[in-house]
């Protein structure tokens, strides 16, 4: 049975904890190849540099579809609302309490350098998604 994050802040935060704990080891991987081969050599071989680690790229998938599983949940669940008369509505947010829809880039990717600088350095050099997409764009 599939879980689903109640929020895309929660999963956020244990994508950013599951980076950090295994960043000692792509750092290291790093290192030993350039220390190796050299820099040009090494980035030859590995043009996305450090963010093409195996263990990255697993970590980013995992919570990409948990990202995707709660927009679906939410797409699924979302009843539309009746409109609020505008005196209702004063002091209250426009875009609801809580999204029900997320970009995976957005919380996996360009979120980060505000959210936890000490990894921008693995998700600067992501340039591609390691998510099949099908013709219509859905995930295969």
């Amino acid at each position: 049975m599939i879980s689903i994050a109640k929020s895309y802040n929660d999963i956020q935060q244990r994508y950013i904890a599951e980076l950090r704990a295994v960043l000692p080891e792509i750092r290291a991987w790093w290192r030993g190849i350039v220390a190796a081969e050299g820099y040009d050599a090494a980035s030859l071989t590995w043009p996305t540099g450090i963010s093409g680690h195996p263990r990255f790229l697993h970590v980013f998938r995992k919570f990409y579809f948990e990202i995707e599983n709660l927009n679906r949940k939410n797409e699924h669940d979302f009843v539309e609302a009746a409109e609020k008369a505008p005196e209702e509505k004063w002091g209250v947010d426009d875009i609801g309490d809580s999204p029900r829809y997320a970009g995976q880039i957005d919380l996996l990717v360009d979120d980060i350098p505000s959210k936890a600088p000490d990894l921008v350095e693995v998700v600067n050099g992501f340039v591609f998604v390691p998510i099949g997409l099908d013709q219509d764009d859905e995930i295969t």
